[in-house]
């Protein structure tokens, strides 16, 4: 799978993508109450790819981007493009 270009693949639980060349799962984390959407790291070439694309670990071994509404919209418009 290439990981320089953004690439939609169906996974079991969400969609699984390519985001800032990092495979990663869609989903929503509870934050303060409240389902926030965001991006669960699968697997990076490297650390410093996992940081540019803004993963951080909130749990030990649980890598975490949460979306702000601009990413959001970006990422369910990669979605629509690819399966709708």
């Amino acid at each position: 799978m290439q990981r320089d270009k953004e690439e939609l693949v169906k996974g079991r639980d969400g969609l699984k993508i390519v985001y800032k060349g990092v495979l990663c799962e869609t989903g929503y984390e509870r934050i303060m109450g409240e389902s926030v959407p965001a991006l669960f790291l699968l697997d990076s070439p490297n650390s410093e790819k996992t940081y540019e694309a803004g993963f951080e670990e909130i749990h030990y071994g649980r890598w975490v981007k949460l979306l702000t509404e601009t990413e959001f919209k970006e990422v369910l418009d990669l979605i629509e493009k690819k399966y709708m």
